[in-house]
């Protein structure tokens, strides 16, 4: 029954790497806002530049939760590598992107932040339904496996019932052979008795 076992409506492990996904979006806000403010204070060649240096460590993120998932063949984890790809990539091209299409650089950070941060959002999401789901099938499969049990503990009961009825008759017969047993050889003995020796003439 371990395997059963949830906290609340889905398991610990689940509630985990929900809280995990929730404060990725978080820290994804916060990185953007980080970007924003540096705009109004620094430099846009420093601030590029520091872009450049948060891609470079999104990037090593990446390749080496790829490596890990290679060894573990893990599935998670290579889907964790190519969403910090994906966020290098974006940092990356942030500067060309807003001087190619001449957008305002906060409302493109501020856009980004929303879209990345909704993507994790929407995924712990998925991930909960996921594990609510599997919290009621597994409910479900044990309510099937007590469903299929009961008809044999019925027969099993109504087999058990059969052998007592089964050794009720027999110690009846026993008991009414023993009576009839008793009553013959009192009748036998009685007949003997009642038998009386005759007598020879004297000629």
């Amino acid at each position: 029954m371990e395997k059963f076992k949830f906290h609340k409506e889905v398991s610990q492990e689940i509630l985990k790497e929900i809280y995990k996904y929730i404060l990725v979006a978080i820290g994804i806000i916060a990185y953007f806002c980080i970007l924003n403010l540096a705009f109004e204070n620094i430099k846009l060649e420093r601030l590029v530049g520091d872009i450049e240096v948060f891609s470079g460590v999104f990037l090593a993120v990446g390749i080496y939760l790829l490596e890990k998932a290679y060894k573990k063949d893990s599935g998670k984890l290579i889907i964790n590598a190519i969403e910090l790809f994906t966020l290098s990539i974006h940092s990356l091209t942030i500067t060309h992107i807003i001087t190619l299409m001449n957008i305002d650089f906060r409302l493109y950070l501020l856009f980004s932040s929303y879209a990345i941060s909704s993507y994790f959002v929407l995924k712990s999401i998925i991930i909960y339904t996921k594990g609510r789901k599997e919290y009621a099938k597994s409910f479900s499969d044990i309510s099937e496996i007590v469903k299929k049990d009961e008809p044999k503990k019925k027969e099993a009961v109504k087999t058990k019932n059969r052998q007592e009825e089964k050794n009720t008759e027999n110690i009846n017969l026993k008991t009414k052979s023993t009576k009839n047993d008793k009553s013959t050889s009192k009748k036998t003995r009685t007949k003997g008795k009642s038998k009386k020796p005759t007598k020879k003439k004297n000629k």
